[in-house]
């Protein structure tokens, strides 16, 4: 029984990535992700208090994902062409999975009018940097650079770089995840 409810939840939970991908939270009702997920209205109800948790629920799933896709960063050898490469991980997530992305930015709307929300999302952007003072901790760097800085940097400019890439069918991907890792690459190797 108790797989049974798990295995429901989850379809709501799948359902609910599809529908809000394609039409946003605002324009997306319980009823619609009911109706995607072959489930009665109320189910969705015994499961999620509200949209916005489904929406919490789904985030969180998501970002465990993400990070998981990200913690590939690990297999990348550290070389003079790391900090491409490993700026190469997230682009190519952005390009495969721009749905993940929309809800990303949907929670971010959400996390301006909801402490929920706002909480979400600094637990999400403390995981992004964690991986990032990781991957920061593999490489040589004088002691004097604030590795918790450049990482939050780091964090903040892959989120509008990715914001771009959805938004503007004209933005140049390549050229400007190539100027952002010769930006960090000369500030890692700033003497003092």
């Amino acid at each position: 029984m108790k797989n049974n409810d798990s295995n429901t939840k989850q379809k709501i939970v799948d359902a609910a990535y599809k529908v809000l991908a394609e039409q946003g939270y605002d324009k997306t009702s319980m009823k619609q992700i009911a109706k995607e997920a072959g489930v009665a209205q109320g189910l969705i109800n015994y499961y999620f208090e509200s949209k916005e948790d489904l929406l919490f629920q789904l985030f969180h799933e998501e970002s465990c994902r993400y990070s998981e896709e990200l913690s590939k960063l690990s297999n990348i050898p550290i070389s003079d062409k790391f900090i491409h490469q490993a700026l190469q991980v997230p682009k190519k997530l952005v390009m495969d999975h721009p749905e993940w992305h929309r809800l990303r930015f949907e929670l971010f709307a959400i996390g301006l009018r909801s402490n929920r929300g706002a909480q979400e999302i600094t637990r999400s952007s403390k995981m992004d940097r964690e991986q990032t003072i990781n991957e920061l901790s593999r490489l040589e760097i004088n002691e004097q650079i604030n590795i918790q800085g450049l990482a939050r940097i780091i964090t903040a400019v892959m989120d509008g770089l990715s914001l771009q890439m959805m938004v503007d069918p004209e933005f140049e991907a390549d050229s400007a995840y190539e100027t952002f890792a010769k930006m960090i690459e000369i500030y890692l190797s700033k003497k003092e």
